[in-house]
């Protein structure tokens, strides 16, 4: 007879914990993502079932043990179903991004924010376009375009990737790309902040100013121009790029004079470089060979805690 109460009890307890996950989804509290992942986890119920019965009498706490053992066996294959669809590339979102711009604009500050999704940016063909560029991902992805002009005739372009849901749907997850093309001749100061996917950065051909970009997880790969900052001298634009959990890539002019500092953490990876164009010198430092006193000099921070580092030259 204990034992039939203290399975009584275990299924009063379950039945409650339905109710109030019911009454939470209907007063908008819970995110359709979660209701989703409990809709898709309700046969867990006859697993719990079957265990509580082949455990109880048998061992103590047999009612608990069910409990954590389920538990267990759905976050187990939850965390398995969304790795796999993870890295499957979504396509029911598309969105079109398209900035006209002021040919007056003496400065172009884009600011770009991305989740799952690999990004690439390159110099547009026709300059007379503004801006333009196109993401396709999940449905779950909302892309917040945002433009704004200064009094000194400088303006900031934000383009922002979030997911006002947060817990997304198990069918809606995947991975997005975003494309971006910039208009070649204006003065650009260029900043990339992605979650998770690899970073594609074609700059040659486009007046930059300055470069900063923050890979959280992915490789990050930068092809800098012919680097000539007409708002800001060449020792006064701190560069930088940071893949955080993967490799990293420069891609400088063979005629760029260059003082790169590394950071390596201790993954204790040696970097990739051309010993005949650059020295390796104490304190993690690349430095072109060749440094006129009176030049300017390109300075960069490199960071790759998990990856390795390669600094290469363009014809």
């Amino acid at each position: 007879m204990k034992s039939l109460r203290r399975t009584n009890f275990l299924w009063g307890l379950v039945f409650l914990a339905l109710a109030a996950l019911v009454l939470a989804y209907a007063l908008g509290y819970v995110p359709p993502g979660v209701w989703d992942l409990a809709l898709r986890a309700a046969p867990a119920l006859l697993i719990l079932a079957g265990l509580s019965m082949l455990l109880r009498g048998r061992i103590p706490l047999g009612g608990l043990l069910a409990v954590v053992l389920t538990v267990v066996l759905v976050a187990g294959v939850a965390v398995t179903a969304f790795n796999q669809r993870s890295s499957q590339q979504r396509e029911e979102n598309i969105v079109q991004i398209g900035q006209a711009l002021d040919p007056n604009i003496s400065l172009l500050r884009v600011r770009l924010e991305s989740l799952a999704t690999d990004v690439e940016i390159s110099p547009s063909d026709d300059p007379s376009t503004g801006v333009t560029g196109e993401f396709v991902g999940s449905s779950e992805s909302e892309v917040d375009v945002n433009f704004s002009l200064s009094a000194d005739n400088s303006a900031t372009l934000t383009i922002r990737e979030s997911q006002p849901a947060g817990f997304p749907r198990l069918d809606r997850v995947g991975r997005g790309t975003l494309t971006l093309e910039l208009p070649p001749g204006l003065p650009l100061d260029v900043e990339v902040v992605g979650q998770d996917g690899d970073t594609i950065l074609n700059l040659d051909g486009l007046a930059l100013e300055r470069l900063n970009a923050d890979v959280a997880r992915g490789n990050l790969a930068a092809t800098f121009p012919d680097y000539q900052p007409t708002l800001l001298g060449i020792s006064e634009s701190a560069n930088s790029l940071t893949a955080r959990d993967g490799s990293l890539t420069l891609i400088l002019p063979q005629t760029a004079t260059a003082r790169l500092q590394l950071d390596r953490g201790n993954s204790g990876i040696d970097p990739v470089y051309d010993p005949t164009l650059f020295n390796f010198l104490v304190g993690d430092v690349l430095e072109s060979r060749v440094i006129d006193p009176s030049g300017d000099v390109l300075q960069f921070t490199l960071t790759a805690p998990r990856g390795q580092i390669h600094v290469e030259s363009s014809p």
